[in-house]
C-alpha cells in the first residue's frame, strides 16, 4: 500500500508503512513529511519499515538519498536484512547520507527511524529536520560489481616530466556484505592497443596527447565483469613566438614595454591542420594561388553547421610583404565559399617577411578568423610598428605589420549554415600583385570545443602569466620595465597552464649608458648678492665629444644656451639636458644656485679681556673675500699689525694699550680691488 505518488512514482513515507514489509523495485522512500521541504517530521517518532526486492533477477536493493537532513539527536538506522537483527550498515545522523547510496547484500533492507523530543512549534528547533528523499531501484549481483582506476601520478601531465605513469586497479561489490574473494579478480588493461595484466601497472607516455586507459576486472568466482575508463592527457606546449619587447635597445632608466603572448596548442586525435613541409612561396615565380584541404570524418553524419558560433577559429600561418595584396577564402563540403579576407586594407606586413629575397622564408605569424574576434576585418585594423631582424640578417626599423590574433571575417561564417561538418574543407589564398611575395606555412580549422570529447581533443588553458626582470617578478602583462645599469639584460616570460605545467621564453634588451656628468660652479655656492658665477658641465668617465647641451630653468629651455657653460647671476635651479648623440640617450643634471648677503660687518670696538666675548677684531662675512689684507696703525701712524690673509687670523690686540687704532682692509669683490678704512677701539 502506498500513501501517494510524486514525479510519477509511488511514495513510501516511513510513518504510513510503519511495521510493514514492502515488496518493490521502484518508488520513493521518505520521512513522515513525504519529502516536503516546507515541513518537517515530528518529535518522538519511532518507525520501522522493511523493503524487499520483488524481482528475482535483480534481488539487491539500492536507495539513492537525494536529500538527507536530520536534526541533532535524530537517527536513521539501516540494517542489511529484513529486521534489526541483520548487520547494521549505518547509523545515519544529520547529513551523513546526503547524496549517498545504500545497497543490500540480500533481497531486503530494514530501516528504523527515531527522532528526539523537540518542539515542533519552535522554528529554530525544527529548521534542520527536513527528513529525506530516496528513490528505490533493484540491481543484479553483477551490477553491484564495480571497478575503478587510481592514476597514482594523476591524469594530467607535463611533457617534460611525464615518463612512466603508474595505475592501480580496484574492484569491489557496492553492497558491503556480499561475500567475495579478491583473489578471484583478474585485471586486464588496454592502453594504446597494448594489453597489460595485473592489479598494478606502469606505462610510458612520451608525447603530448590524450590516451584512453581501459580496465576490465573479472570475478572468476561469480563470472561478474566490471569495466572502467580514464583518459590520461599529456599537455601540449604553448606557442610563445609572439612574445616581444617594444624595443631591442633602450637607454638606462628608459621605460619600455614587454608583451607576453602564449597561444595554447590544441591536441586532436584527428587532423585539424595542414602543415607545409616546405613553406609555399606565394606571389613569386608565377605562384599566385595557394590551395589545400582538410578532411573530417569524426562527427556524426547528421551533424550540420547551424551558425557561426559552431566554429572556434580558422587560422593561417603566413608571412608576406603586403597583406593588401592577398585574399583568403574557405570552401565547405557542400560547396559554400566564405571570404575571410579581401584584397584591400593598409599596406602592412604579415609576420616578419624577408623583403628583398623572395626565396628566403620569413617568420610567420598566426592570423585567425573567428566568431569571437579581437579585431575587426584586416582592412579595418590599424597596423602596429615593430623592429626586427629577418631570417636573412636584414634589420628593419618601424616596420608596419598586422598584429597576430583573431579577426572578423569579411563575410559571416553564418554562410556555412547547412553544411555538414564531416567532409572536405578547402582554404585558398590568392596574391593578385606581381613583385611582393611571402610564404604560407599552413593552416588549421577548429570547430567549437563542445563538438569534441576529451579523448579526441583538448587544449591546456593558460592560467598564469609572469614576467621576470633579471629574476625579479614584474607586474602585469604587458609589463613595464626599466633598467639603470648598462649592458645586456634578460627578461623571462613564464606561463603556467591548468595542467600545472610551466613554460618560458627569454628576451634580451641591450641597455645603453646615460651621459654621466656634474655641474661645477666657478664661485662657491651660495654666491654673494650681485655676483655672477660660471656653471660648467664636467663629463664623468667620458670625453663628452659627442654630447649636446640645452640649459633650462624651471623646465623651460633657455634660447641659445647650448654649450657646456652658463653664466648665471640670479638664484634658481639650473638644469642642463645632455644628449649623447652616439647613443641617443639623454639625462638631466641640476645645480641649485642660491645667494646671500656678503656685506662686510666691521666692528668699531673689541674687548681683549679673555672673557671669550668680543676678544678679537673679527670681521663678519670676510670668508667670502679670500686673501684679504689687513694693516692696523696706532694713533701716531705706527704699524702695529699686518696680515695678508686676515680671515680667521684676527688681531687680538696683544701688547697694544687701550685706545683707538686705524685699519686699512684691502679685499677683492667682483674682480675689483676694494678698500675698507676706519677706526677700532680697544677697551679692556
Amino acid at each position: 500500500m502506498a500513501a501517494g505518488s510524486g514525479f510519477g512514482q509511488i511514495i513510501y513515507p516511513i510513518d504510513v508503512h510503519d511495521g510493514q514489509t514492502l515488496e518493490t523495485c521502484s518508488g520513493i522512500f521518505t520521512d513522515s513529511s513525504q519529502g516536503d521541504s516546507l515541513t518537517h517530521y515530528g518529535p518522538n517518532e519511532d518507525f520501522r519499515v522493511t523493503f524487499t526486492s520483488n524481482d528475482p533477477g535483480q534481488p539487491h536493493l539500492a536507495f539513492t538519498f537525494e536529500m538527507f537532513q536530520l536534526g541533532e539527536g535524530d537517527t536513521l538506522y539501516v540494517y542489511d536484512g529484513s529486521d534489526s537483527s541483520a548487520p547494521l550498515l549505518i547509523s545515519a545522523t544529520q547529513q551523513s547520507l546526503s547524496e549517498h547510496n545504500i545497497y543490500s547484500s540480500t533481497e531486503s533492507l530494514h530501516f528504523h527511524f527515531v527522532s528526539d523530543d523537540f518542539d515542533p512549534d519552535d522554528p529554530d528547533d525544527a529548521e534542520d529536520r527536513l527528513g529525506w528523499i530516496a528513490p528505490i531501484h533493484c540491481m543484479g549481483l553483477c551490477e553491484l560489481f564495480v571497478a575503478t582506476i587510481d592514476p597514482v601520478d594523476g591524469l594530467m601531465h607535463c611533457p617534460e616530466t611525464v615518463g612512466e605513469v603508474s595505475f592501480i586497479a580496484s574492484a569491489t561489490y557496492l553492497a558491503e556484505n556480499i561475500e567475495h574473494d579478491p583473489e578471484n579478480f583478474v585485471y586486464t588493461w588496454v592502453i594504446e592497443s597494448q594489453e597489460l595484466h595485473g592489479r598494478e601497472i606502469t606505462h610510458p607516455f612520451e608525447v603530448p596527447g590524450a590516451t584512453t586507459v581501459r580496465l576490465t576486472v573479472e570475478d572468476t568466482g561469480t563470472t561478474c565483469v566490471a569495466t572502467s575508463v580514464e583518459v590520461l592527457m599529456v599537455a601540449t606546449v604553448p606557442l610563445l613566438d609572439g612574445t616581444m619587447a617594444s624595443v631591442d635597445t633602450a637607454c638606462a632608466k628608459e621605460a619600455f614595454t614587454l608583451f607576453g603572448e602564449a597561444q595554447p596548442t590544441v591536441w586532436t586525435g584527428f587532423p585539424t591542420a595542414v602543415t607545409e613541409e616546405v613553406p609555399f612561396a606565394i606571389g613569386a615565380d608565377d605562384a599566385f594561388l595557394y590551395e589545400s584541404s582538410l578532411h573530417f570524418d569524426v562527427f556524426g553524419d547528421e551533424w550540420e553547421i547551424l551558425s557561426a558560433e559552431d566554429f572556434d577559429v580558422i587560422c593561417v600561418n603566413i608571412e608576406h610583404v603586403d597583406q593588401s595584396q592577398l585574399m583568403f577564402e574557405l570552401e565547405a563540403p557542400n560547396g559554400t565559399v566564405v571570404e575571410l579576407k579581401a584584397f584591400n586594407g593598409p599596406v602592412a606586413n604579415l609576420g616578419e617577411p624577408v623583403v628583398w629575397e623572395d626565396d628566403v622564408p620569413g617568420k610567420p605569424y598566426s592570423y585567425c578568423f573567428s566568431p569571437f574576434p579581437e579585431f575587426g576585418t584586416m582592412a579595418e585594423t590599424t597596423p602596429l610598428f615593430h623592429e626586427y631582424t629577418d631570417n636573412a640578417g636584414n634589420y628593419y626599423f618601424n616596420a608596419e605589420h598586422m598584429p597576430q590574433g583573431k579577426y572578423t571575417p569579411v563575410e559571416s561564417l553564418n554562410g556555412f549554415a547547412g553544411s555538414t561538418m564531416n567532409g572536405t574543407w578547402t582554404l585558398r589564398i590568392e596574391d593578385h600583385t606581381i613583385g611582393e611575395s611571402g610564404h604560407v606555412f599552413g593552416w588549421r580549422l577548429l570547430f567549437h570545443e563542445n563538438f569534441y570529447p576529451d579523448s579526441l581533443i583538448f587544449v591546456p588553458e593558460i592560467v598564469e602569466e609572469q614576467w621576470f626582470q633579471n629574476g625579479a617578478p614584474l607586474d602585469g602583462n604587458p609589463a613595464t620595465a626599466s633598467v639603470s645599469e648598462p649592458g645586456e639584460h634578460h627578461f623571462r616570460f613564464q606561463v603556467t597552464d591548468d595542467f600545472n605545467c610551466s613554460y618560458d621564453t627569454t628576451l634580451t634588451v641591450k641597455i645603453l649608458p646615460l651621459p654621466k656628468a656634474e655641474i661645477e660652479s666657478e664661485l662657491e655656492i651660495p654666491i654673494c648678492e650681485g655676483d655672477s658665477t660660471l656653471l660648467t658641465v664636467r663629463p664623468v668617465d667620458h670625453d663628452g665629444f659627442d654630447w649636446e647641451y640645452q640649459w633650462q630653468v624651471g623646465g623651460v629651455d633657455l634660447p641659445g644656451r647650448t654649450y657646456d657653460t652658463l653664466m648665471v647671476k640670479d638664484p634658481g635651479i639650473y638644469t642642463v639636458m645632455v644628449t649623447d648623440t652616439s647613443t641617443g640617450c639623454i639625462d638631466f643634471f641640476d645645480k641649485d644656485v642660491t645667494d646671500q648677503n656678503c656685506d662686510l660687518v666691521i666692528p668699531n670696538v673689541f674687548t681683549p679681556n679673555a672673557d671669550g666675548i668680543n676678544d678679537e677684531f673679527e670681521i663678519e662675512n670676510l670668508e667670502h673675500y679670500p686673501n684679504a689684507q689687513m694693516v692696523i696703525y696706532n694713533r701716531w701712524g705706527k704699524k702695529v699689525y699686518e696680515h695678508s690673509d686676515y680671515y680667521n687670523n684676527w688681531w687680538d690686540g696683544a701688547n697694544a694699550p687701550d685706545g683707538t687704532y686705524f685699519y686699512v682692509l684691502r679685499y677683492t669683490r667682483m674682480g675689483k680691488t676694494r678698500y675698507a678704512e676706519g677706526t677700532v677701539t680697544i677697551i679692556r
